[in-house]
């Protein structure tokens, strides 16, 4: 560039165009999510001796940067990975709680009404309304656990499809990272590390952003430029210009379960799903573990409860009719069909196993259990990993298996069809599937069985059994009301209504910890957000006082380069 003063205030002028292009700029960004605010740097020509000292030569541009800082860029990151997963727990777990705890679909209601009519019954057993009212309730009750069970699975469905569609997106997201890096690292080499690219940076760190929201990652800055993107686990993500993708496949025991998986560029997929940590993804994954699969398995359990306490009674009393001995079932349970039992796909034997319901024991249990046979039998809790013992009986098959003691089987009995190849292992959900399966057996109010045919006398305690039942006998039907108030659930310590209440009250503390723990991340990711605007964010106020500060700069730069053309006029004019 020419010295003296009009290469001086071209240089200026030059300049200061830059600013107000790069003012002009910021403005035209002001609503755009993850822009940073851009300056322009500059420093001075070298100076040009002369006899006199060193006289300036005017003004360069050096960089255009954008105001960034990399902790608090950091801290938004990890601020919304911490509120995208309690959000995501929140917004699922409020969705069980009022499912349970609405007077309108809960349980309590339901159950409440059934056992009212059941003494009603007890009242005048010879009552035919008292007994159709009894069989409405019944059908209430098992269309309300019913209804309870179809949405948990509709939740479940939920978890399955937001678990795949935000894997996809993750994907997406650490593509356009790796291509990202290598547009960045490109640009950078070009400018021999000098200039940054801003706005693919900007983008990068907007990406990040979107990507932390779902899962929790840390990031590396390397020295070519780009970032290296990694799981809290050490999984990595994005290194360089590669991606590393992420998928979904059915638990090996559970086909409804879906697994995250990070997929290798060589080799099978490696099943991550306890390692997510943090954003949108593992809140949604923790709401299936912690609420939606304890819930269901606690409902089954009442409901479990409830058939086979109930229809052990009835069939052991007579109906209006004098029928009885052995009865009928009140309702549709069985006790072993509802068990599901799942043999693991790699088993090499030809076992198979039934689970059942034991009828004589109160612990039913509401975990998922994993029998193994490794030479002897062991059956390991999943809620705690605690391990029972078991024996298995001698002779031929079937083989029954019990508990070791002091250890105790869960409210179930096991049976094997053969003995299993060694190390095969089967899955056993006791209550996972019973509130689905519950349902009427009797149809006919006279087929209620209210009577009975055994009188112990209250003075001398002997037991007298009659040929049938006595007319107008209430006592078989005062024994299912009394059901109402008996602790036969969780080892004898609750009833039924106790049972579910425990259920209502560990997703509502549930709930109200997840609403207070958001409240508290929203309020730190605001923090962070308000953080980064005010190192980052367009302020139009000062930018409109930049460009009147770069419009008066500009037209003085003007001006100096008018008085140079003067000076230069005045000059050509004396040589004439």
């Amino acid at each position: 560039m020419a010295s003296g003063i009009l290469g001086t205030a071209v240089s200026g002028l030059m300049a200061f165009q830059r600013s107000i292009e790069t003012t002009s700029n910021n403005i035209a960004n002001v609503n755009r999510e993850g822009y940073s605010r851009q300056r322009v740097e500059s420093a001075a020509n070298l100076p040009e001796r002369t006899g006199g000292g060193y006289i300036g030569t005017g003004v360069k541009v050096t960089n255009i940067a954008r105001s960034y800082d990399q902790f608090i860029t950091g801290q938004l990151r990890s601020s919304s990975s911490a509120f995208g997963e309690v959000d995501a727990f929140k917004s699922f777990a409020t969705q069980v709680d009022s499912l349970l705890a609405d007077p309108s679909t809960g349980m309590n209601p339901a159950m409440q009404n059934f056992f009212n009519a059941v003494n009603d019954v007890a009242n005048d057993p010879s009552d035919i309304a008292a007994r159709e009212v009894m069989l409405i309730e019944g059908d209430s009750l098992t269309q309300r656990f019913d209804l309870t069970s179809a949405r948990f699975e509709a939740l479940r469905n939920q978890v399955n499809s937001d678990v795949s569609a935000m894997t996809q997106t993750i994907n997406t997201y650490t593509e356009n990272l790796a291509g990202l890096n290598k547009k960045i690292s490109a640009d950078i080499g070009r400018a021999n590390g000098q200039q940054q690219p801003n706005d693919l940076l900007d983008e990068r760190d907007r990406v990040l952003k979107q990507l932390a929201e779902l899962v929790d990652i840390a990031v590396v800055p390397q020295a070519n430029g780009m970032d290296t993107v990694i799981l809290s686990n050490g999984q990595p993500l994005v290194i360089d210009g590669q991606s590393f993708q992420l998928g979904v496949q059915s638990n090996e025991f559970d086909p409804t379960k879906l697994e995250i998986v990070l997929k290798p560029k060589a080799g099978d997929p490696q099943v991550i799903s306890g390692q997510i940590k943090g954003g949108r993804l593992a809140g949604t994954l923790r709401f299936r573990d912690e609420i939606l699969d304890p819930a269901q398995q606690k409902v089954g359990a009442v409901a479990a409860a409830i058939a086979i306490d109930f229809n052990s009674i009835h069939a052991a009393g007579y109906d209006l009719d004098g029928n009885g001995s052995p009865g009928q079932d009140f309702f549709k349970f069985t006790g072993v069909a509802e068990v599901p039992v799942m043999a693991l796909t790699t088993n090499t034997g030809t076992a198979n196993l039934t689970a059942a319901f034991d009828v004589t024991s109160t612990n039913i249990d509401t975990s998922d259990y994993l029998l193994t046979y490794d030479g002897t039998y062991t059956l390991t809790r999943m809620s705690d990993d605690s391990v029972i013992s078991l024996t298995a009986s001698a002779g031929p098959a079937p083989i029954t298996l019990t508990a070791t003691a002091p250890d105790v089987l869960p409210g179930i009995t096991l049976e094997l069809s053969a003995t299993p190849a060694v190390n095969d292992q089967f899955f056993i959900r006791p209550t996972f599937q019973a509130a689905k399966d519950i349902a009427m057996n009797i149809t006919d109010p006279r087929q209620i069985a209210a009577a009975t045919n055994v009188e112990t006398d209250p003075v001398t305690g002997v037991v007298s059994i009659f040929a049938g039942a006595m007319p107008g006998d209430n006592r078989n039907a005062l024994s299912l009301a009394a059901l109402a108030n008996s602790s036969n659930m969780f080892g004898g310590t609750a009833s039924f209504q106790e049972a579910f209440g425990q259920v209502v009250s560990k997703v509502g503390g549930a709930t109200h910890a997840a609403n207070v723990s958001a409240s508290a991340q929203e309020s730190l990711l605001n923090s962070a957000t308000a953080a980064r605007e005010t190192i980052a964010g367009v302020n139009l106020d000062e930018e409109a006082a930049n460009l009147v500060k770069f419009q008066q700069s500009y037209q003085a730069a003007a001006q100096a380069i008018s008085t140079a053309s003067a000076l230069f006029d005045s000059l050509i004019g004396a040589v004439r």
